[in-house]
């Protein structure tokens, strides 16, 4: 049976105070497996989402966490959420945290579930699996809880887990991180914060009954630290309480090692764990002392392998029982930790040592100390830096020895044990200073340049983008391979294969090492690729070609003339040139884009060699008709025709002229191809070609005196597309 929230009690009376903390010790844990299995709240572990979107399922939370469909209600209680995370291994993780959230506190659930609906429902989150009603009323209710931002939800989500580990103090952080609007509008968050007060006015008056007189000090602070395992003032208590009166070492013994490590030793105790802090004026709290304790024997020892260096600092080992300190530690002397400089690096350059090290937080400075081949040694001092450069050195051996200096105790400083590198100077190439590319009139570039004198010069392209800067320092094996095609200081112009724009590199090497030097931008277009021609009437010849990469525009010269025309130009109209009948030769030449804009070149504009192309002269076949009278006003009669071929080129044989005849009813017209009628003469190529005018008489048959009928020539065979066929008049073809 359905039910209606807020219809007759209202907003409040159906939903009560929504919470603003989990207060759930499992909650990291389940926000961490809802968060990897891909879920924005855990509830969609509960419910099948083809189910949920069609509305045949759906989740319900106000009156208890419970499936629901229209028509029935159940409640989920622990062995049903262990069924759910068996049936469902991908949420498996999630709802066996729900389950035993739920074993520990039925309401638990609910709080948990609730606390990250109310966010979701506030952004307009759909598509949550929710009861439609529960969920109308609660995106209803949001905008009346205060809205917490991330420092105080994560505050208010580590309440739980701290209290359950006895961080009082921490609680008592994370419940002012939360504020008292939150306080005020959660009952569950105000009953905990009340109770959480009740137990610090206990510490409280604890630890100062345990600072005033009497032999029960020791005690107090142990009933402190069992109530809030958290409390500073009680631990440092302690560490007071085992301080020996001259300030040595009450059975700790500290000693510091490489590095600025510290090593701990102390007798002890057969069954009694330990637990090591760290306590001194700069620090805030006691500090736990990672690193590996001895538990049982005569003998326990730990390392304290990251101390905070600069600081004076006292050590304590407490006995621990139970995770609790069970007595008063053993302290050790007060340590002033000065360590030394770290991962000394020295690396050589033209003339010049870079020595580079990782100084110690605290130190105030170093002390950098070069001794050459000769013995002489530079000393520099110097603030908080971690590199130096020592310039104007010989080729040769040197070594260097690093002093971290730290701020002494009563002003002044104390020098940290002095840490040794060494480095050579080994001979450098002498950088370019100059590199200029000049394009060849016709073809090619050539690279000359400046400086350079004594070190092989490499022209290579850097990938776009990561060229260095000029008299960078390389290394052999680091650079890319050179240009084939460029060639420093060659007389010669070249031009590379393919077409080229970008960044040409100089570099100057010498054995491992090289410099990097100026560079120039080229733009080389690419070559013109199977260029062919093809005539048209006119004397007018259209160019076909492969457009050439990279180019601008292509030129097309001629005795005569010369075009240019751009790629787009050439896509649409294509190329035509007016070359006139006869033969002629063309060259195309591809130019770049800096060369056709005339404009202010970004970068040098390199011409590629000129394609010819050698263009036939206009091959043209002519025929004509010979007639004669048969009697006194008849109408003339063919008996022959004359042929003649012109313009063409002897190597290159002409296609066959056929003369088609078509009479009868279809003589209204003249034939369309060479099949539409009948072959009356046929002349091959080669006999064509032979005799510049040749006369063929027609035969006899059809008779050619009984009109209607129609003749036509037709050029077949290979090469016709490139012979005009001069037709005479239309009057002298269709005889009627």
């Amino acid at each position: 049976m359905r039910r209606g929230f807020g219809e007759r009690l209202g907003l409040p009376g159906a939903l009560g105070a929504l919470p603003l903390a989990p207060l759930a010790a499992e909650y990291r844990e389940l926000a961490d497996a809802q968060s990897a299995a891909g879920l924005r709240f855990a509830g969609e572990a509960l419910t099948d989402p083809q189910e949920a979107s069609g509305g045949r399922v759906f989740l319900s939370v106000l009156d208890g966490v419970a499936l629901g469909t229209p028509r029935r209600r159940t409640l989920l209680d622990g062995p049903a959420l262990d069924a759910l995370a068996d049936a469902r291994p991908a949420h498996a993780p999630v709802l066996r945290l729900l389950a035993a959230l739920r074993r520990h506190d039925p309401a638990l659930l609910r709080r948990v579930l609730l606390y990250q609906l109310v966010p979701l429902l506030r952004q307009g989150a759909t598509g949550l699996g929710l009861d439609p009603d529960e969920a109308r009323v609660l995106a209803a209710a949001a905008p009346s809880v205060p809205v917490l931002d991330a420092r105080q939800r994560t505050a208010a989500e580590s309440l739980a887990r701290l209290w359950s580990a006895r961080r009082l103090r921490g609680c008592a952080r994370a419940v002012a991180a939360v504020g008292p609007a939150a306080l005020a509008a959660d009952p569950w968050l105000a009953a905990f914060g009340a109770r959480l007060r009740r137990r610090l006015d206990l510490c409280d008056r604890l630890l100062a009954q345990a600072a005033g007189p009497g032999p029960d000090a020791e005690t107090r602070y142990l009933k402190v630290l069992s109530l809030a395992a958290d409390d500073d003032e009680a631990v440092r208590g302690l560490i007071r309480l085992g301080t020996a009166p001259g300030g040595g070492d009450a059975g700790l013994t500290v000693r510091p090692v490489g590095d600025g490590a510290v090593t701990l030793s102390w007798p002890g105790r057969a069954g009694v764990r330990w637990r090591v802090l760290r306590d001194g004026p700069g620090l805030d709290r006691p500090e736990p002392v990672r690193g590996a304790v001895g538990a049982d024997g005569p003998d326990c020892a730990a390392v304290d392998s990251d101390p905070p260096v600069g600081h004076r600092v006292r050590y304590a080992a407490f006995p621990v029982r139970d995770g609790q300190p069970s007595g008063t530690p053993y302290v050790s002397r007060a340590l002033l930790v000065a360590p030394a400089v770290e991962d000394v690096t020295v690396t050589d350059g033209p003339g010049r040592l870079t020595v580079r090290w990782r100084l110690p937080r605290t130190a105030s400075g170093v002390v950098v100390a070069l001794t050459g081949p000769g013995g002489d040694t530079r000393r520099h001092t110097l603030g908080r830096a971690e590199e130096h450069v020592f310039t104007e050195l010989e080729p040769g051996f040197y070594s260097a020895r690093l002093t971290a200096r730290h701020p002494a105790p009563g002003g002044g400083t104390v020098d940290a044990p002095g840490v040794a590198g060494s480095g050579t100077v080994h001979a450098w190439p002498r950088p370019l200073t100059g590199l200029t590319a000049e394009p060849g009139p016709e073809d090619g570039v050539r690279f000359a340049g400046r400086g350079g004198e004594g070190a092989e010069v490499r022209l290579v392209v850097w990938p776009e983008g990561t060229a260095p800067a000029p008299g960078a320092e390389l290394r052999t094996a680091d650079l890319p391979a050179p240009l084939p095609w460029a060639r420093y200081g060659d007389d010669r112009f070249t031009t590379p294969d393919r077409a080229f724009a970008g960044l040409v590199s100089a570099v100057t090497v010498l054995g491992e090492r090289a410099l990097a030097g100026p560079g120039v931008r080229l733009d080389v277009p690419g070559p013109v690729g199977a260029p062919r021609t093809v005539r048209e009437p006119g004397g007018t010849v259209r160019l076909f070609f492969d457009w050439p990469p990279g180019a601008g525009t292509v030129r097309a010269a001629w005795d005569g003339g010369d075009l240019t025309a751009s790629r787009s130009r050439y896509v649409r109209e294509g190329l035509r040139l007016p070359l006139g009948a006869g033969p002629a030769r063309v060259t195309l030449q591809p130019l770049a884009h800096d060369e056709r804009t005339g404009g202010a070149a970004t970068a040098v504009a390199v011409r590629r060699a000129p394609v010819t192309v050698d263009v036939p002269g206009e091959a043209v076949v002519r025929y004509r008709l010979l007639t004669r009278r048969r009697g006194l006003g008849r109408r003339p009669v063919p008996y022959a025709v004359e042929v003649s071929a012109h313009g063409h080129d002897p190597a290159v044989p002409l296609p066959a002229f056929v003369l088609v005849h078509r009479g009868g009813d279809r003589a209204s017209a003249r034939p369309r191809h060479p099949d539409d009628g009948t072959a009356l003469l046929r002349v091959d190529g080669a006999s064509l070609a032979g005799a510049p005018l040749q006369t063929h008489g027609l035969p006899p048959a059809p008779d050619l005196s009984r009109p209607p009928y129609a003749l036509r020539a037709f050029l077949l065979g290979d090469g016709a597309g490139a012979v005009r066929l001069e037709e005479p008049a239309l009057t002298t073809l269709v005889v009627r």
